[in-house]
């Protein structure tokens, strides 16, 4: 591996785990719709004493075991997330970067390293914002129009500008991955009279068939509906609860998104696959 792939590798995996961090205050602020801090002066605090968290003691990883997972001021213990957000996030870019570097190298040209560095960076976001979508759902059961509308708006742009997925694949994959979405809330929610998908999802499942394109909806759909189903009788047979146990759809969407990007980008022909 080339000297400046082994520094891009290092230096991403880095800004990883720093946004990991920035990912855990994404979590838990913006459902709350408190200030992600980015336009006003807003500091992280503790949620037990709502002691501000000095800079010292909100460095990614390191922190947490420094401070043996206990807050600073009142000693309560401090949810495992956090770290495992950030590591995980880390893991993401690393892994990514790492795909990326394998499977289609860099041009370490001027005019091309700018815009390869730009795709890739588009790429790990929607990554990262896999990640954070999913810990959002699982604790309120939505998934903000910021990320479903902001990254469709996104993942449109990125089909003009890099051409990956072609635009047509990028605007019919939206297409059909929303409406399959609409048209399956819309049809449960008549014929049993309450909401089985949630619009959220709905649009969720538009961005992510304009970010992979077209042939990637049906594997998304697939992945994300068999493993939701094994989950969910799991969770009907813990809980008692049967029909009515309340599962969040967004996590299986997103490992099944992650899936097909890895294979997209590991040259995986998706004409192999037999539905």
């Amino acid at each position: 591996m080339d000297p400046l792939e082994i520094a891009l590798l290092l230096i991403l995996s880095v800004v990883g785990l720093i946004l990991g961090s920035f990912g855990n205050a994404a979590i838990y602020r913006i459902p709350r719709e408190i200030p992600l801090g980015l336009f006003s002066h807003t500091r992280s605090k503790c949620p037990h004493c709502g002691a501000l968290i000095r800079a010292l003691h909100n460095v990614p990883l390191v922190s947490f075991f420094v401070l043996r997972g206990k807050c600073a001021s009142c000693r309560v213990k401090i949810s495992a997330r956090y770290p495992w957000v950030e590591f995980l996030s880390m893991l993401l870019f690393f892994s990514a970067t790492l795909i990326f570097i394998r499977t289609r190298g860099f041009s370490w040209g001027y005019d091309a390293l700018g815009k390869e560095l730009a795709y890739l960076a588009v790429q790990v976001y929607f990554l990262w914002s896999l990640l954070v979508v999913t810990y959002i759902d699982i604790d309120f059961r939505i998934i903000p129009d910021r990320f479903s509308l902001g990254n469709w708006v996104v993942a449109l742009a990125a089909c003009f500008i890099f051409d990956d997925p072609e635009v047509w694949q990028g605007i019919l994959g939206g297409a059909l991955g929303f409406g399959m979405f609409f048209l399956l809330a819309w049809g449960y929610e008549k014929l049993k009279g309450i909401e089985g998908l949630g619009f959220g999802d709905v649009k969720m499942m538009g961005w992510l068939g304009t970010w992979l394109g077209l042939e990637w909806v049906p594997f998304i759909v697939f992945v994300a509906s068999v493993s939701g189903l094994v989950v969910g009788l799991v969770q009907m047979r813990k809980s008692g609860e049967g029909m009515q146990a309340a599962l969040p759809f967004g996590p299986f969407l997103a490992i099944a998104a992650l899936v097909a990007w890895c294979l997209k980008f590991t040259a995986f022909s998706i004409d192999t696959l037999v539905f």
